[in-house]
Order: C-alpha cells, then sequence, then structure tokens
C-alpha cells in the first residue's frame, strides 16, 4: 500500500508574505477539485492554500486514503480537512468554515437526444447510469427508491461515461466539473465529441473546510479561513484563481 505523502506548501499570494504557523490538512482523492498528482493538488486545494495564505498561514498536505480524509479528522487524529458538505452527524464532531466551492450536480447527455427537465420527475422513463457509492442528492435516492427514476449502476464515471457513448443509458448525473475532466481522461476526442454536459444543477452542495472540535485552535482557524477566502473574494482574485487553475489542470490532461 502506498504510503500517505505529506506535502507543504507556502504558497503566498503576495510577495513578502511570511508564514505565522501551519495547519495540517488531509488529501484526498477527488479530481479536478483534489489529488495528490494535480497541478496544485487541485482546483479547491489551490483555493483553499490561498485563503490560509492570505492570514499567513501555510497548508501542510496529508495525502490520505478518502475515507480517512474525513474520519481521521472527525476523531481528531488530524485538524482538519475540506471538500465536505455539512451534515448533521459530521457536525456533532467538525466545525465547518464559509462555503468554499459548490458541487454542482447536471446531467450529461448524447449530442442530438437532448433531453429537456423542469424537476427530477420529468425524467421518468428515461434510463439514468449511476456510479456505486455515490451520492446523487437526498430527492434522487428518494425517487430512486420509489421507482419513479430509472436507474442502470455502473462501477465507475468512465464506465457510465462509455455506456452513455454507447447509447445505453440516456441520461449521467455527475458534477459540472468532475464531468469534463473524466471525459478528457478517459474518452477519445471523437467520443467526447458526441456527449454534451448541461449547465442546468439539479443540486448543489456547498464545500467546505473542516476542523476538529477536539483541537482548542479549530474556531480561531475556521475564523482565519473565512477571513482569508473573503478577502481573495472581495480583491477580485479569487475568480481569476480558480479560472487560471482549471486552465492549468485541463491542460495537463
Amino acid at each position: 500500500m502506498r504510503k500517505p505523502a505529506s506535502l507543504i506548501f507556502a504558497f503566498m499570494l503576495g510577495a513578502g508574505m511570511v508564514q505565522a504557523e501551519t495547519i495540517q490538512l488531509t488529501l484526498q482523492e477527488y479530481p479536478p477539485y483534489m489529488g495528490e498528482k494535480l497541478p496544485y493538488q487541485g482546483l479547491l486545494t489551490r483555493v483553499v492554500v490561498a485563503a490560509f495564505a492570505q492570514q499567513k498561514i501555510g497548508v501542510k498536505l496529508e495525502s490520505v486514503p478518502n475515507r480517512r480524509a474525513i474520519d481521521g479528522v472527525r476523531m481528531g487524529l488530524y485538524p482538519g480537512g475540506f471538500g465536505w458538505a455539512k451534515n448533521p452527524e459530521r457536525e456533532k464532531d467538525l466545525l465547518y468554515t464559509d462555503p468554499v466551492l459548490s458541487l454542482r450536480m447536471v446531467f450529461c447527455q448524447q449530442k442530438g437526444r437532448e433531453i429537456a427537465w423542469k424537476k427530477l420527475e420529468d425524467l421518468a422513463g428515461y434510463s439514468i447510469g449511476i456510479t456505486s457509492g455515490n451520492f446523487y442528492s437526498e430527492e434522487f435516492d428518494k425517487l430512486s427508491k420509489a421507482g419513479v427514476l430509472q436507474i442502470d449502476t455502473s462501477n465507475s464515471d468512465v464506465s457510465n461515461f462509455k455506456k452513455l457513448h454507447a447509447g445505453y443509458i440516456d441520461l449521467l448525473p455527475i458534477d459540472i466539473e468532475v464531468g469534463p475532466y473524466v471525459l478528457a481522461k478517459n474518452l477519445s476526442v471523437a467520443e467526447r465529441d458526441k456527449i454534451f454536459c448541461q449547465n442546468q444543477a439539479y443540486w448543489t452542495a456547498p464545500l467546505h473546510v473542516v476542523f476538529s472540535r477536539k483541537n482548542p485552535n479549530s474556531p480561531r482557524w475556521v475564523k482565519s479561513f473565512n477571513q482569508g477566502l473573503r478577502a481573495l473574494n472581495e480583491s477580485g482574485q479569487l475568480n481569476s484563481l480558480i479560472e487560471n487553475t482549471r486552465r492549468e489542470i485541463n491542460q495537463a490532461n
């Protein structure tokens, strides 16, 4: 088994900035948002590091298996992590920052077979491909279990895109950043040209930095991060940072 890799970031947006302290955060694999081998270790990672840098705080990334990335923080084994949505069970153990970015779940389809919809119930009768282990929203799950939505399950997003290309499924729900990344990494140009992903989201899920309630520094870190993120946004740097990082990640495909 590959040993976790520790990565130190002293990424500062302003020249001459000096770290006052360093925080250890877990890093999981969820390209293009997070990933050890991605430029800047991912789109979300770069924003998180940059926001802390505004407060002269460095980030040490600990690359761990995805499940440990959240459970390790909940147990107090690591001070914090990022890329997590709120739920009541997690909030018992974690403090959350303001939202950093949001997952936007959209539907990918074959070109020429566009399916219009206003609510999920409108998609009854179509075959929808999902990936085992992924969560697609409480509403989607409820409608699937009730038999309103026709579900076809595969082991990976790549398999589902292959099915979509071949016409075995009609729709593929996936995050608006993840979909194009998976396509670019795993399908040929000819295959990609036959698929498009809508911009209309059926579900959004804000992603946060989280800190263990067991750590007495956590409330201060939440406050510092929120101030740093606000400074990035108000200065106009946040949008350009996201766009530049997205471009570099896509060019690395």
